[in-house]
């Protein structure tokens, strides 16, 4: 495993709780706050571009509505994912991955979500596989699917990538069932805090992989996850995971 041993601070979508989510000032505010890394989405639009935007839908963060992958990436580009934050973000837009990589890459270590719910693969993999190539990222980089075909695709493709499986609670039994992530055998598993205990991260442990934890806010989660040997938690306040990742 490319990272390093203990519990990692991980930001979600940057440092989200004080900054608008997914924008280059939420993931130079992580790395200010005391973050490892930090986690965010990527996605391909109509004219497949990467783009880093968690929603599949518009219209949560910004003035429009429809499907992302519907849309150009210049007018993405031109939509203001900062204003409903706060005045001071208005203008923020989304970045892509290589600006991101570009603006924090030599302080943080990254988790890319690779987002596309389809069985019909659309060629994210392929361009966040190249964006690793083009900044040598194997080793300050991992990537994260809840689909167990990206995550395969990605391993064909290009093996050196470190792997993470997504699962919640509020996915099919299909995908929530553990065979896939048997099969695939990644590197680290990424399950919702709600589905973590004892067992599992003993289990997940004795097969030599890691357990990466989301979306950990509350201090007393933070501690309890930090106490049971989790290997990096995921949330909005990366100042809090960070001091409980050092203690």
């Amino acid at each position: 495993m490319i990272f390093p041993e203990g519990c990692l601070a991980f930001a979600h979508r940057g440092a989200s709780a004080h900054a608008p989510e997914n924008t280059i000032a939420a993931f130079e505010l992580a790395d200010e706050r005391g973050a490892h890394g930090s986690e965010y989405g990527v996605q391909i639009t109509a004219d497949g571009k990467l783009i880093v935007q968690h929603d599949r839908e518009l219209g949560r963060v910004e003035d429009a509505t429809g499907r992302l992958q519907d849309w150009r990436f210049d007018d993405l580009r031109a939509l203001d994912v900062g204003s409903w934050f706060g005045s001071r973000f208005a203008g923020e837009r989304m970045p892509t991955p290589d600006e991101v990589v570009e603006a924090v890459g030599d302080r943080l270590l990254f988790n890319f979500e690779l987002i596309n719910e389809s069985l019909n693969l659309n060629g994210v993999e392929r361009g966040v596989m190249e964006l690793f190539r083009r900044h040598d990222l194997f080793d300050r980089a991992m990537i994260s699917s809840f689909n167990p075909l990206v995550l395969w695709q990605v391993k064909r493709l290009e093996p050196r990538i470190t792997l993470g499986a997504l699962w919640g609670d509020f996915e099919p039994w299909l995908l929530r069932s553990s065979w896939w992530r048997r099969v695939l055998r990644p590197a680290a598993l990424h399950p919702q805090m709600t589905l973590v205990t004892p067992e599992l991260i003993a289990k997940v442990h004795a097969r030599g992989q890691r357990i990466h934890v989301w979306t950990v806010n509350e201090p007393a989660d933070i501690a309890r996850l930090v106490a049971m040997g989790v290997d990096m938690l995921m949330g909005d306040y990366p100042e809090r995971l960070g001091q409980a990742a050092k203690t």
